[in-house]
């Protein structure tokens, strides 16, 4: 089985090739990834990205039996290209679409290394969603591990209770960080990603003897391996869909749908 996977939900794109001979075997094979850093979208990059991803790892587009695609939250811009992109090649070539969490994605890695530990820690993933609120997944480490894709309608999900993904002020963050962190002050905490940077002050009302800091391979973009392992996981717990039922989380309304609801755009041919 060959698996190729983007996610495009920050300027940060990350894109992953995967390979496994045995679905009943715990394992796959890194096969290639490739980390792609735009200016303004992915419109000019995705598609490049993809084809130099399918040359290093000898493969045509017609090779690949599944297709996966980070769904945020995230940049509304970048989702739209990512998963249209996703949806577009997976259907052409009627094959399954697999989506998952970026945040999931993003904070994996970091999950995998606090829970090999055995260090009971809150983690948080955050990425700037601009106006002042960040888009944030938080929850324990050992739950946050496990955790690929929200339930979605009538399709089943692969997530554990107790992690949120959603989209607060930094000010209404802090303030659900900190209740957690005072009924546990043995627990540490753990911030990824670039909202972690973007509020500094914010952040600084957090108890900072408590913060852990993250060992340098962590980065604040989401990697290939760990967005292909989460596609894998989906895709092992058979959370495949038509790639027409698969649709970005934005986790908020667009301005355009808030003006439409406010009546601040103008009347057109489908709004009489």
């Amino acid at each position: 089985m060959k698996l190729l996977a983007w996610d495009t939900s920050s300027k940060a794109g990350a894109i992953v090739a995967l390979e496994w001979q045995d679905p009943s075997k715990e394992r796959f094979r890194l096969v290639s990834e490739w980390a792609i850093n735009v200016d303004a979208n992915h419109s000019d990059q995705l598609l490049w990205g993809i084809h130099q991803v399918l040359e290093s790892a000898r493969w045509k587009i017609d090779d690949i039996d599944v297709f996966g695609v980070g769904v945020g939250p995230g940049s509304f811009t970048g989702l739209r290209i990512g998963v249209t992109t996703a949806r577009t090649l997976a259907s052409t070539l009627s094959k399954p679409l697999i989506g998952v969490s970026s945040l999931a994605a993003l904070a994996r890695p970091a999950a995998m290394w606090l829970t090999e530990r055995n260090q009971p820690c809150l983690i948080v993933a955050t990425t700037d969603a601009s106006k002042g609120e960040l888009f944030s997944l938080y929850g324990l480490a050992g739950s946050v591990r496990d955790c690929a894709v929200l339930s979605d309608g009538d399709f089943p999900g692969l997530w554990k209770r107790g992690v949120e993904e959603e989209v607060l002020s930094p000010d209404d963050l802090m303030k659900v960080l900190k209740k957690k962190l005072v009924a546990k002050p043995e627990m540490k905490w753990l911030a990824i990603g670039e909202g972690r940077k973007r509020y500094a002050e914010s952040w600084d009302e957090l108890p900072k003897k408590q913060e852990m800091e993250p060992p340098v391979p962590f980065t604040d973009h989401v990697q290939g391996r760990y967005l292909g392992l989460l596609c894998w996981e989906a895709y092992q717990a058979g959370l495949t869909r038509n790639p027409m039922d698969v649709h970005p989380r934005y986790a908020r309304a667009s301005d355009a749908e808030l003006k439409l609801k406010a009546g601040l755009l103008p009347k057109g041919p489908s709004r009489s």
